[in-house]
């Protein structure tokens, strides 16, 4: 049976879609798991009046993405896990597809390509993830036979006895970057990451945040990033990765300050605090992947490293987009 968890906080306008495309699937033998982050837009309400085969977790406090799917894999009864986010929905044969491209694939964790929301156009197509040594992700064409460094964590399919023994998402991520840490750590570990290229969801991205320059977002990725890097890396790449990680920090924060985005800019400051006062936890973890690692950095670096600025990579691509659209 395959449980499918999604985590919903304040989300009671992406629900109806999303669970309706659910219970259309063809394939039947899954149940649903909805975790909600204690929300206050009666979103649980909906959820006992609309959908009662649905079954609903609550949380006394916001747990963020991480937390609050390792609550509902904790309350899960399948051996198949399926984390879906609340601003999506699929097709009706989409688990029929993505459960038998898992089976007929040899990896451990599948994703999935994506289209807007609006069914406009798939955003995603012989692509492939790579990241940074400052810990950014980028998406470049990809080559024949070229493995995923990662897949996004709005659709992830695994079996539940590997994600218990990998630890799965941390609990600290509260949000974004959490699935690019587990990939990282799958991969340590001599997992294998994919994606179903013949299987897409229809995705709003960012129906939590909402889209543009947030505070909440870079202060969760200035608190995130720091904790993968120190995780993943052995001592000897810390040495040199950290301080370009710094390097980085202070250009972006001078470039929020000159640009009147001091909340921002200070987000940078707030990050570094959070993985002082948060620093024996992440040694601790950090033992434990190290300890259990059977994969160099080399190995890691020579099949998923972008050697370059994946921020700036990301500012070209985006600047030649919008001048299609202004042409």
């Amino acid at each position: 049976m395959i449980s499918i968890i999604i985590v919903n906080y304040n989300g009671k306008k992406w629900l109806k879609k999303c669970l309706d495309s659910l219970f259309s699937q063809t394939y039947k033998n899954f149940e649903i798991v909805f975790v909600d982050n204690d929300s206050s837009d009666d979103s649980v309400d909906f959820i006992k009046k609309n959908y009662p085969k649905v079954r609903i977790v609550q949380s006394d406090r916001n747990l963020g993405f991480a937390g609050g799917n390792n609550l509902g894999i904790s309350e899960s009864k399948g051996d198949i896990i399926l984390l879906l986010s609340n601003d999506t929905w699929v097709e009706n044969d989409f688990l029929k597809n993505i459960l038998s491209y898992f089976e007929e694939h040899n990896f451990d964790v599948v994703g999935v390509l994506q289209s807007e929301y609006e069914r406009k156009e798939i955003k995603i197509r012989n692509s492939c993830s790579r990241i940074d040594p400052t810990g950014a992700s980028v998406v470049l064409p990809k080559k024949d036979n070229e493995e995923h460094f990662s897949a996004c964590g709005c659709c992830l399919l695994f079996k539940k006895n590997l994600y218990e023994k990998t630890r799965g998402l941390d609990g600290r991520f509260f949000m974004y970057f959490e699935e690019t840490d587990w990939c990282w750590r799958l991969h340590l570990f001599g997992k294998k990451v994919g994606i179903a290229e013949n299987t897409f969801i229809y995705h709003a991205s960012s129906g939590s945040t909402g889209p543009g320059l947030k505070y909440l977002t870079f202060l969760w990725r200035n608190q995130n990033i720091p904790q993968m890097l120190l995780k993943n890396y052995s001592w000897y790449n810390l040495l040199w990765t950290l301080p370009l990680y710094v390097i980085q920090n202070i250009f972006e924060i001078i470039f929020f300050l000159v640009n009147l985005k001091f909340k921002i800019a200070w987000s940078y400051f707030e990050g570094w605090v959070f993985i002082v006062k948060n620093f024996k936890g992440i040694m601790k973890e950090r033992e434990w992947v190290q300890r259990n690692r059977k994969v160099s950095d080399y190995e890691i670096m020579k099949k998923f490293f972008y050697w370059g600025p994946a921020k700036l990579h990301f500012l070209i691509s985006f600047y030649k987009e919008k001048k299609k659209l202004w042409l």
